[in-house]
């Protein structure tokens, strides 16, 4: 950044996109330049970028540029002529391999939606949650191609006694008494559906989205799916990282702490992209759209309601669909007077199971999927 002018960086900015930049590194003047309109910056170091709303409900895929951006610890930089991610722990044969071997294995792509632990912790009815207050679009639905993951570890011939599998990461603390951000998987889920991936939406992983290579688990809590990979170990034992042992689990007010359940699949979620919160429609026929996503159970239904939840309407779904991907929603109502009205979405999975009018807070904000509510003028 040294020389560089206010107009020459805003020209920067414009040829590379903000994912190329590293936003702690800018001057003050600079961080609202680069944060895209769309973005919403909650953190500033390492970057944690919200989407908007009314940019989620756009399309089906989130484009890269508007991908919520969420970093445990400062973005790496990896030289990609010496990178190699390696393969270890209890396998016959361990393996090391290089991004050009890892980009001609058999290539497959997953649209999935990722979405924080935390999306939605500002929104409790807390007195005081730590984390980043995050509101509803730490979340987002990208196609990303690579490999998949038990092709590798069939390779690397995984031993009977294994039981998990370690992701292992380059990112690392500006402290030494900071624990470096490691995440483990049970074997199962490792050998079922989860993704190491290269490209999103078509291009090369963009860096803040963990370039050169990252893990997509699909329907789970986007911790899961770890970014700037190095090293994948087969172990017996799940990982007692600071980040598994004591991070992410659902500490509830008045309940033992040792026996919190941890985070692990999506909660069956919905939220309303049209009309957003205070806005202003048309008297008539009244669109109202969104978004809804679940854990590996899908989203089987999604209802609205404009009487505050005494009576519920069915959307219908529209546009794409995937596995471990959103939907999108939308239904109408005839509005025949000038009224503020308030409109509710609810999602159920294809267990059967709905979401609350206000999930259960814990202490660190996890997996908030309350019903979402918005209120709006028709005129």
């Amino acid at each position: 950044m040294a020389g560089m002018d206010r107009r020459a960086f805003m020209r920067a900015v414009g040829r590379a996109g903000v994912a190329t930049w590293t936003l702690g590194a800018l001057p003050p003047w600079a961080h609202a330049a680069a944060v895209p309109a769309e973005l919403i910056e909650r953190n500033a170091w390492p970057e944690h970028l919200e989407t908007t709303l009314g940019a989620l409900g756009r399309s089906w895929i989130t484009r890269n540029d508007r991908f919520f951006v969420r970093s445990h610890l400062p973005p790496p930089t990896i030289d990609l002529d010496r990178y190699r991610l390696e393969v270890s722990g209890l396998v016959r044969k361990p393996l090391s391999l290089t991004l050009d071997e890892l980009k001609s294995l058999p290539g497959t792509e997953a649209t999935c939606t990722l979405e924080c632990a935390g999306n939605g912790r500002a929104l409790f009815a807390l007195p005081n949650t730590s984390g980043t207050q995050w509101e509803r679009g730490a979340v987002g639905n990208a196609t990303w191609g690579g490999f998949k993951l038990p092709f590798l570890l069939r390779r690397a011939e995984v031993l009977p006694e294994a039981k998990h599998v370690w992701f292992e990461a380059a990112d690392v603390g500006t402290l030494p008494q900071v624990p470096p951000f490691l995440r483990s998987l049970p074997l199962e889920k490792s050998m079922d559906d989860v993704v190491l991936a290269h490209s999103m939406n078509g291009e090369p992983l963009p860096r803040l989205h963990g370039a050169p290579l990252r893990a997509i688990v699909p329907g789970w809590f986007g911790m899961a799916s770890t970014k700037w990979l190095t090293r994948l170990r087969v172990e017996a034992a799940p990982s007692d990282n600071h980040f598994m042992a004591k991070g992410y689990h659902y500490n509830y007010p008045g309940e033992d702490p040792a026996q919190a359940p941890p985070v692990e699949t999506l909660r069956v979620k919905s939220m309303i992209t049209r009309p957003l919160e205070g806005g202003r429609e048309a008297i008539g026929r009244v669109r109202v759209q969104g978004l809804a996503w679940a854990g590996p159970a899908g989203v089987r239904l999604v209802e609205t309601s404009i009487d505050k939840g005494k009576t519920w309407k069915p959307a219908g779904f529209m546009g794409d669909t995937a596995a471990a991907a959103w939907r999108m929603w939308a239904t109408e109502f005839e509005i025949k007077s000038p009224a503020r009205v308030t409109v509710m979405a609810r999602a159920t999975d294809g267990k059967g199971e709905s979401q609350p009018v206000e999930a259960r807070a814990n202490a660190a904000g996890y997996g908030n999927n309350s019903i979402h509510v918005v209120r709006f003028r028709v005129a």
